[in-house]
């Protein structure tokens, strides 16, 4: 029979067979009668997995390799990642010499990969995995031959550190092999959530067994070269639900680049899960050193209800540290200083408000620092008239705009604008920036005043929750995509204004004010 026209499909399942059942000889006319195989990765693997050294080698000279072609036909015919569209979402057949025999969570790697303890063959034995011994003299001739088998050592002890197969990542380090350089810069400095190399790492630690964390994490941490790891609010909530084992928490705080994290939000977690272990913890670090912190983690405690182990803690830290006599001297005089400034005194707006002065004098809200989910932004500041809300001044999210980052807002300060249900702008406001009040999904009412002549792009981009929105007839420009995805916004506009103009040319549903 003529194999030479068979579909590659067939052709690869024709060699993977050659490879269980055949010798040497026989594999190697498999590749003489076969002609041209696109895809070798599989049967290679499982020559690593099965067979041994030899018929790896028998493979390498027939031309095998652990490469994918890179296109999306490929991915379907050998149900694998091939890279065809995000470069490190490839299947990894080399992975086939691990010792596992589940999929490594949260790795895009194992896409494709039957990870059997046991190979069923046509006589009807079965082949085993091969000993450590075994698969130690794959390794070698793998790394010996890593460009023209197109193997990646690195990248096979970043997943064999995760895989727990401790015997093979010990076997590359004696070969000299470290963690990629992109590896190392993924882990230390971050990427945004499109870097298929940063999901990935932010999903396979997430998705770690707890009883795996601290022996995995441990390992690659000693492969940073004294960095630490990167820490973004996403890795924070992905890790916070380990805290509860006081040894990951210590670890986090040695490891991790926690100095931009809100530590008052982290002694509230640990309190919503009566960790008081957690709370020595902070204590040591002197993140309840702060009076106010200390004060209003106790407060919280105690609203909490059914907290009363960290409660009789940090009452009893209190007790242990706290000067009661000066503490409520300083607080007193506080009081009476804040009692004799006026309303709208800079002290007191600094507290919610961050602002900058206009060339006219007037000033631009630039952002909300508050608590509060229904705000009302002041007419004045001190002297001056709030006449503007800057770019992302409220924005439920971190983002780029016109090349600019669109606020500078904390983690914690995005997700507390993200509940904010009711804004009240002030008459004096006649300019709406960029982003002003973009991701805000919980925001149901807002008031556009009479005399704004410019709304900014994406101002109120992903408002999810806005239903109605008064667009007065002063307003003379709206930027691109100021409403989008406000899929249950309706715009209430004058009859012949700007307003209905772009709503009907951007597909805005509107109606017309009530005369």
């Amino acid at each position: 029979m003529n194999y030479r026209y068979i579909p590659q499909e067939n052709k690869a399942e024709i060699l993977e067979n050659a490879v269980i059942n055949g010798s040497s000889e026989e594999i190697a006319a498999a590749f003489k009668e076969l002609g041209y195989i696109e895809m070798t990765a599989r049967a290679l693997g499982l020559a690593c997995r099965f067979r041994g050294v030899e018929t790896v080698k028998t493979l390498a000279e027939n031309g095998a390799t652990f490469k994918i072609p890179k296109t999306e036909e490929a991915e379907q015919r050998y149900h694998c990642y091939s890279g065809a569209k995000q470069s490190n979402y490839r299947s990894n057949f080399a992975l086939y010499l691990l010792n596992i025999t589940k999929h490594i969570k949260g790795a895009c790697c194992c896409k494709g990969l039957k990870l059997t303890k046991k190979a069923a063959r046509r006589d009807k034995t079965f082949l085993n995995q091969l000993t450590d011994g075994e698969r130690a003299e794959v390794l070698r001739y793998l790394c010996e031959n890593a460009e023209k088998l197109s193997f990646s050592p690195e990248e096979t002890l970043y997943y064999a550190i995760f895989a727990r197969d401790e015997f093979i990542a010990s076997e590359l380090k004696k070969l000299g092999v470290k963690l990629s350089e992109k590896r190392v810069n993924i882990m230390t400095n971050g990427g945004p959530i499109s870097d298929g190399y940063w999901f990935e790492w932010c999903s396979m630690q997430g998705k770690l067994p707890n009883d795996d964390y601290i022996p995995v994490m441990k390992t690659i941490a000693a492969e940073l070269n004294g960095e630490r790891f990167h820490c973004t609010g996403k890795v924070y909530d992905l890790t916070k639900t380990r805290f509860e084992n006081t040894e990951i928490l210590e670890f986090f705080r040695d490891n991790f680049k926690i100095a931009r994290l809100n530590k008052t939000q982290i002694i509230r977690d640990v309190i919503n899960m009566n960790n008081p272990g957690a709370l020595v913890v902070f204590e040591r670090l002197g993140w309840l050193s702060d009076i106010r912190r200390r004060d209003e983690m106790i407060d919280y405690a105690q609203k909490l209800g059914d907290r009363t182990e960290c409660v009789a803690w940090l009452l009893d830290f209190k007790n242990r540290t706290a000067d009661l006599a000066a503490e409520r001297a300083k607080a007193e005089k506080k009081m009476e200083a804040e009692h004799n400034a006026s309303p709208t005194s800079v002290v007191i707006m600094k507290k919610t408000w961050g602002y900058k002065k206009r060339e006219d004098g007037t000033l631009i809200i630039t952002s909300y620092k508050g608590t509060s989910t229904n705000v009302r932004v002041p007419e004045k500041i001190g002297k001056g008239t709030v006449a503007a809300i800057g770019m992302g001044a409220f924005s439920g999210n971190s983002g780029m705009c016109g090349g600019r980052v669109t606020t500078y807002a904390s983690y914690d300060q995005q997700r507390q604008r993200r509940t904010i249900t009711k804004i009240t702008l002030p008459e004096t406001v006649n300019f709406i920036d960029n982003s002003a009040f973009a991701d805000m999904e919980a925001l149901t009412e807002i008031n556009i005043p009479e005399g704004v002549t410019e709304i900014g792009g994406v101002a109120f981009y992903q408002c999810l929750s806005l239903e109605t929105l008064v667009i007065p007839s002063s307003v003379e420009r709206i930027g691109v995509y100021a409403f989008r995805n406000c899929g249950k916004l309706t715009a209430i506009v004058e009859r012949g204004s700007f307003a209905e103009k772009y709503c009907k040319e951007n597909g805005i549903k509107f109606k017309y004010k009530e005369q």
